[in-house]
């Protein structure tokens, strides 16, 4: 490999243990019908999230419910935790990451007390939106679907 060969696919690995669902039959019109942009989601199967895709965390709420990441290739995912946990003001969210910090897939995000939290809110399903705004023309490839574990690669953006 040259030395400025550089590598144009990101790929995104499961955050999560749990299954995949279609972004579509997420349980929020703003998630399911597309309006921050293209995706996939998660039913999490328990509490620990973890760095979907290496980079910096250009947004980390301070409730802990959601992690705006910024790969090196310009490439912005969100991964939302649950749906309406905002509300919870960070109940039952043990967050290990601040803003502006770098983190590498596998790196521990939140740790959710997911059987607290689930009883609050009306579902955990977890969107991992690609922002509209930073695809130009990327495309994304889900190569997996059914139950993952963290650090399965489910998709690939070119």
């Amino acid at each position: 490999m040259g030395l400025f060969t550089k590598n144009k696919n990101l790929e995104i690995y499961a955050p999560v243990d749990g299954e995949i669902i279609d972004l579509t039959s997420v349980k929020d019109e703003v998630f399911a019908e597309g309006m921050l942009g293209e995706g996939l989601a998660f039913e999490p199967a328990n509490g620990e999230f973890v760095a979907p895709i290496s980079g910096k965390l250009v947004t980390v709420f301070p409730s802990g419910h959601a992690f705006g990441i910024r790969s090196k290739c310009g490439v912005e995912i969100l991964l939302h935790i649950g749906l309406d946990t905002v509300t919870l003001d960070g109940e039952g969210f043990d967050v290990k990451v601040k803003q502006n910090e770098s983190v590498n897939q596998g790196d521990t995000l939140v740790v959710v007390d997911l059987e607290e939290v689930s009883k609050k809110v009306p579902a955990m399903q977890t969107p991992l939106i690609f922002t509209t705004d930073s695809m130009s023309g990327r495309k994304i490839e889900i190569l997996k679907t059914g139950k993952v574990s963290k650090g399965d690669l489910v998709a690939k953006v070119s």
